[in-house]
């Protein structure tokens, strides 16, 4: 056997090494099936409540989701059937997708075979892009679209037929449906692959995500409409400004890639941004990734879009690739010395990822919630006379998991309802209205407050936050 031919044996192995162990412990926590928590329980109350078309427009629970990721997962729900899992079965499938697309997105930019290995390490084993595949958000979908809009766009020559540049403009139309991101993302990328010479084929490849544009922009001014004010309170603190701009940058990368030091992945960040661009390589990535930055940070300021934990998933990615830049300078110039400090800095990334994943495949998932355990509990103990107090911030998982249990007992909650709309409250002081007369259970999936030193005949205390179920007979 020669060696080349060992050599890429070698690399192919390692490959699907990474990708399987990837998709295995993403399968083993999606199996796990945690028990939903707040944010989830939203989405899933809008999925099990609402037709296809109402998800189109304003739904539950201040939630603002892309409508053919909600689409998708009630078509899962209308075939499997109605559970935690399968609402999770969508966010699984693409996270999985995503770990292949990012492996054509890196043999596209990189031929050296250890940068491609360890850029793939790092990406199916960060922590992030691995709870995402398994909770039933769609941030692992805006991932997802970043991988593919650079994927479509570096193979993107204008050699292709009209008939061709129409198809495939088509299918990028519908991606902002999917997740919302993509459509400041394909933007950029548009602008940049813009030719005088083909401007014709240009003008093909961008008419139908114009059209497409033009209706987000109209799905867009509904949802501000009724929860722009809603909004812009929640994440107050999350728009960017001139004071902390630089904090909320490491606090960003210390989020995407779950390390202390985030100093290190900035540092190496901004380094390949600078030889990239002195050295002039991987144009396109660095352009689009400035584009993209430049057009996030705008819209942030003028409190269009948080710069939120985990609302930036979709820039890992970027920052990944622009990182491995540097890494691929260093394996081509065979230098002992900083090949070495290369496999150092690998390690300091790669051991928060890899203590993760060690957790992952030997305790079970539980996403930090108790709220379906809690709720089967008082579902089994209620009696018909009970009423239920609920938590200001346990509403949506109470209406989440009586989609299972249909409980007819009386309420109190804060929630309200406005022009058909299921909304919570995010003020942590309001009251919880009780009667003292009745016998109930006070449902906490979600406190707001500190209930342990409340006396109650029955309580089940949740062992991984401070949700608890609180029976209360009616005071004599």
């Amino acid at each position: 056997m020669s060696l080349d031919l060992l050599k890429k044996i070698s690399f192919y192995s390692v490959v699907v090494l990474i990708l399987l162990f990837g998709f295995l412990i993403r399968l083993k926590m999606l199996l796990d099936n945690p028990s939903f928590w707040f944010d989830e329980s939203c989405l899933g109350f809008n999925v099990l409540s609402l037709s296809y078309l109402d998800f189109f427009k304003p739904i539950h629970l201040q939630q603002v989701a892309p409508p053919l990721f909600m689409i998708v997962s009630k078509f899962f729900v209308k075939i499997f059937g109605q559970s935690d899992l399968i609402l999770r079965l969508f966010p699984f499938i693409i996270g999985n997708l995503t770990m292949l697309m990012f492996l054509l997105v890196l043999k596209q930019n990189f031929s050296n075979k250890l940068t491609i290995c360890l850029s793939l390490l790092l990406f199916c084993f960060n922590v992030q892009a691995i709870k995402f595949s398994v909770e039933f958000k769609p941030y692992i979908v805006e991932m997802f679209s970043t991988c593919l809009i650079l994927y479509v766009f570096t193979k993107l020559n204008w050699n292709y037929s009209y008939k061709k540049l129409a198809l495939i403009g088509t299918g990028l139309a519908i991606i902002p449906w999917f997740a919302f991101v993509s459509a400041g993302m394909l933007t950029a990328a548009f602008l940049l692959k813009f030719s005088k010479k083909y401007y014709k084929k240009w003008i093909i490849l961008v008419t139908p995500f114009a059209v497409s544009l033009i209706g987000l922009i109209l799905y867009y001014l509904n949802i501000k409409s009724v929860y722009n004010d809603f909004m812009t309170h929640f994440f107050l603190d999350s728009f960017f400004n001139f004071k902390e701009f630089f904090v909320q940058f490491i606090v960003v990368f210390n989020f995407l890639f779950n390390i202390s030091l985030a100093i290190i992945p900035t540092f190496l960040f901004c380094c390949g941004v600078i030889y990239c661009f002195v050295k002039k390589q991987h144009v396109f990535i660095l352009k689009f990734s400035f584009l993209v930055f430049l057009g996030y940070i705008i819209c942030s300021f003028l409190k269009i879009y948080p710069f939120y934990d985990r609302f930036t998933l979709f820039l890992f990615p970027l920052i990944l690739l622009i990182i491995m830049s540097i890494f691929d300078k260093i394996f081509e110039l065979k230098n002992k010395f900083l090949i070495v400090l290369v496999f150092l800095t690998g390690f300091i990334l790669l051991r928060p990822l890899a203590v993760f994943a060690q957790i992952a495949f030997f305790v079970k998932y539980d996403k930090y919630s108790c709220a379906r355990e809690l709720f089967d509990d008082m579902s089994e103990r209620i009696k018909p006379t009970d009423v239920i107090v609920i938590d200001t911030l346990s509403s949506p998982d109470f209406l989440y998991y009586n989609f299972y249990h249909n409980l007819k007992n009386k309420i109190y909650t804060n929630i309200q309802i406005k022009d058909g709309l299921f909304q919570y409250s995010i003020n942590r002081d309001d009251p919880m209205p009780f009667d003292k007369e009745l016998d109930k259970f006070i449902f906490l999936s979600w406190p707001s407050h500190d209930y342990s030193l409340i006396k109650a005949d029955y309580k089940n205390i949740c062992p991984v936050n401070y949700g608890a179920i609180l029976y209360m007979k009616k005071e004599k």
